[in-house]
């Protein structure tokens, strides 16, 4: 469409000198004062990883000020390529822990997992009949449960474990908590036994709205696995539902 500027999204990583003297922070503020959409995340190895998305010419900008660096920072090379656009709407931090989640198993009229995810000072609840699954082709049922306080979370009983815990990193495109409220929200577990991105989907309104949990393809995904079967026991007592003394895992 005439007038529209040309846009453009590039991927970025920055060796050197780059984690801890705030080169990730003043990278933050550069792309918010571009108007740049995307994201930033410290990576193991040292080195600084970008995702940048938008007007074409704001985008050259901030793979310009990649190869500079900020004041404190030392850029030695940076690997820049043209991907395709994620659509997000913020340009945030990644690999940043949103804070804790549990996956607990339950026995009520019949058993059942619960999903905890810690949303500022409570745990948004949601009901997983089957459990969770490592496999992108498996869409699990979520119902809603609400709310609870987050202490009393990683508690056991006769009658409900602790099959899974860690922390998680919001993703996706849109700002929490507004993903959960629009009904689409993008995730990262670093759990025991459940690992990479998921999302829950809303399909339904109401009390107990529906939702669908699917594991995203990722180097985590394993297809055609059943890690419900495959790894029953609690990552607390090694205990399986139903049994009272250590079980296997």
């Amino acid at each position: 469409m005439a007038g529209t500027p040309a846009r453009d999204a590039i991927r970025a990583v920055v060796h050197g000198a780059v984690q801890g003297v705030g080169f990730r922070e003043a990278t933050i503020r550069r792309a918010l004062a571009l108007g740049v959409t995307g994201w930033v995340r410290n990576e193991d190895d040292g080195s600084v990883r970008v995702h940048a998305e938008g007007p074409r010419e704001a985008v050259a900008e901030l793979a310009a000020f990649l190869e500079r660096g900020s004041r404190a920072a030392r850029v030695d090379a940076v690997e820049l390529e043209h991907v395709g656009f994620e659509g997000h709407e913020q340009f945030a931090v990644r690999g940043v822990s949103a804070g804790r989640f549990v996956v607990r198993e339950h026995r009520a009229s019949s058993d059942h997992f619960d999903l905890l995810l810690q949303v500022g000072g409570t745990m948004r609840s949601w009901a997983i009949p089957k459990g969770p699954s490592m496999d992108p082709a498996v869409k699990r049922l979520a119902l809603e449960t609400g709310e609870r306080a987050a202490p009393g979370a990683e508690l056991e009983s006769d009658d409900a474990i602790v099959w899974d815990r860690g922390s998680y990193e919001q993703g996706g495109r849109v700002p929490w908590p507004q993903a959960l409220e629009r009904g689409h929200a993008v995730f990262v577990l670093h759990g025991r036994k459940l690992r990479g991105g998921f999302a829950l989907q809303r399909t339904g309104e109401g009390e107990r709205a529906r939702w669908l949990l699917v594991k995203r393809r990722d180097e985590h995904a394993r297809p055609g696995s059943d890690v419900v079967a495959e790894r029953p026991g609690s990552v607390l007592s090694d205990r399986v539902l139903g049994e009272r003394g250590a079980s296997r895992t």
